[in-house]
């Protein structure tokens, strides 16, 4: 018995917008998280490359032989030659829906810009692309600013409104991992205030740093209360040597996520929180407003795909759990995260159809849900809302 899963919808809810302008690396050291600059001799020995080469022969229809340069040098050909044409074929190939894109890509350095904007969402066009606000990416600029305080939250509740009233945004997404870690403790606002001052005269100062980001970020937590959206915490690994991987458990959360005052926001913990995925399962049993979404897990953990999803859920429930690939810099990588999701989803069903604990058409539920229908249900304020559709195009054009 063989379940396929090839032509159900996808929606992608945690990813990048992907340009050539970005990809200045060779492409197989875009298959890596760390920020250190990687050897091709290495990532070309990674698993994970072996089975990206592995779907790429596949797809082009080329002979399992072709060296790496040559289907590299195949790819390259392909995708610069014509990249709508090339993009939206690798969607149709996997039945993508929609991509949930973070626009505050990357961490640190320069932001997207207008004109690579408009280049990605005329790019994707073949598939809706909807929008989730990083917060820092509203307030960071206000510390490098120097803004006093209050006018520090001014600014930063009246751009959170902006985004969900008129830019479309589905959800919130804080990268404070990052930063100061997902031990996010309430703080008073003269607590925050006091903090800011010290902060804005040292920025080595950590618990003064600590204080501020906890206080704007749970401000967020308050905002997607008040308009029933979720809220996408990056949790787990991410950018070496960037994150302190020690700091992005979720288990770090537990003041906030047991708080019943923080019970009625949506939390997603973004990429599994890899390696903390049993840690992950749990809390998404544990507690009604956590979920989980499977983004850098997929694709980047390769191999162990399937036993991952095994241990998530020993304890989540299908409901909770929503496919995602953390796609940035290339198309690829979403376009592989999707292939993978649907083989190694439907090994793990399988096995559970074997054992007899679900039969075959809850498997193919059970499936949708976490390929699509978990994220259309979540992310439900402002879905209509794509934002390649032509009036947003024009808006983002006459930006420029």
């Amino acid at each position: 018995m063989t379940l396929d899963l090839s032509r159900l919808p996808i929606i992608d809810d945690h990813c990048h917008a992907f340009m050539q302008s970005r990809e200045v690396k060779t492409f197989d050291n875009c298959f890596t998280l760390s920020l250190i600059p990687p050897k091709s001799i290495n990532t070309k020995n990674t698993l994970l490359f072996k089975i990206v080469r592995r779907e790429l022969t596949k797809y082009f229809g080329l002979d399992p032989n072709i060296s790496d340069d040559e289907l590299i040098n195949i790819r390259n050909q392909k995708y610069q030659g014509n990249p709508k044409e090339y993009v939206t074929n690798l969607y149709k190939d996997v039945n993508m829906e929609s991509l949930l894109v973070d626009y505050g890509f990357p961490v640190m350095g320069n932001r997207v810009n207008k004109d690579e904007l408009v280049w990605f969402h005329e790019t994707s066009s073949s598939v809706h692309v909807r929008r989730i606000h990083r917060v820092e990416a509203t307030f960071h600029p206000l510390f490098e600013e120097r803004v006093g305080f209050e006018e520090l939250l001014e600014r930063y509740i009246t751009e959170l409104r902006e985004e969900v009233e008129e830019k479309g945004t589905i959800a919130f997404k804080t990268v404070i991992a990052y930063h100061t870690g997902l031990n996010i403790q309430k703080v008073s606002k003269a607590n925050a205030a006091e903090s800011y001052e010290k902060f804005l005269r040292d920025q080595r100062n950590r618990e003064a740093e600590k204080n501020v980001r906890d206080y704007l970020v749970l401000l967020a937590f308050e905002l997607c209360l008040e308009y029933d959206i979720p809220m996408q915490m990056h949790s787990g690994a991410g950018d070496a040597p960037m994150i302190d991987v020690k700091l992005s458990s979720p288990l770090l959360m537990h003041n906030v996520i047991s708080d019943p005052h923080y019970q009625g926001v949506k939390v997603v913990f973004v990429h599994t929180a890899y390696p903390f995925v049993e840690e992950a399962g749990y809390l998404v049993n544990q507690y009604h407003n956590i979920y989980l979404d499977l983004s850098s897990m997929i694709p980047f953990s390769s191999i162990g795909i399937a036993p991952k999803l095994r241990q998530i859920f020993e304890m989540a429930p299908f409901t909770k759990v929503l496919y995602g690939s953390d796609g940035f810099t290339i198309p690829e990588i979403s376009w592989l995260g999707a292939r993978l999701i649907k083989s190694e989803l439907a090994k793990v069903l399988e096995e559970l159809i074997i054992q007899e604990i679900i039969d075959e058409d809850y498997a193919y539920k059970a499936a949708s849900m976490i390929l699509s229908e978990n994220a259309r249900g979540l992310y439900n304020r402002n879905w209509e809302c794509s934002m390649n559709q032509e009036n947003q195009l024009i808006g983002l054009k006459d930006k420029k």
